[in-house]
């Protein structure tokens, strides 16, 4: 494992994470065959980047500083910038679009949830109309299925509304605080 150093430095009104990578093929996919400013970070690079970012509140501004070691040319480190920006870009983008896919299955979540209540009520309801159904063991058995059913709908609707939402909007404001962030790419002296 190939370690990223990361460093947070509190500035005026900022917070800047300072990360030292031990050359671009760290930073940069090497297997991407894209042309120099279309290329994608390494896995390692985007995670090291979220995870730091992460750690300080989303309300608050950073700042990115990419060291690169082994004194690359300064003139390759131009483009470095708008491709991290690029990068997280298209992260975004695919976060969005699972993000779609996730309400879809929300409103699906929603439907059974209520189609299993009705029958909940319904079940009841004959119940209510005839007692002597509620000792029968075909009945007991058909009144725990739609309890155990409705229950596991209702937990499922909750988890998806509280904690998977929570976590798509938490990372949807995350990506886009490191898309908006400047970021400098300097070569590490020494």
């Amino acid at each position: 494992m190939r370690v990223i150093q990361a460093t947070r430095q509190e500035e005026v009104g900022c917070t800047k994470v300072t990360l030292l990578f031990k050359g671009k093929e760290q930073l940069l996919d090497p297997g991407d065959p894209s042309p120099a400013e279309r290329k994608e970070l390494t896995e390692e690079a985007e995670s090291s980047i979220i995870s730091n970012f992460d750690v300080v509140p989303l309300r608050k501004p950073v700042a990115l500083e990419i060291r690169l070691s082994g004194s690359p040319d300064p003139a390759s480190l131009a483009p470095l910038p708008g491709v991290i920006h690029h990068h997280f870009a298209y992260v975004l983008s695919e976060h969005e679009r699972e993000v779609q896919i996730f309400l879809r299955a929300r409103r699906w979540s929603v439907a059974y949830t209520v189609i299993n209540f009705m029958i909940a009520i319904v079940f009841g309801g004959l119940l209510l109309v005839e007692e002597s159904r509620a000792t029968s063991p075909v009945w007991l058995l058909v009144g725990f299925v739609i309890i155990v059913l409705t229950w596991v709908t209702v937990w499922d609707t909750y988890e998806f509304f509280i904690y998977d939402g929570l976590q798509k909007r938490h990372r949807l404001k995350l990506l886009k605080k490191i898309i908006g962030a400047e970021i400098r790419v300097i070569p590490e002296s020494g």
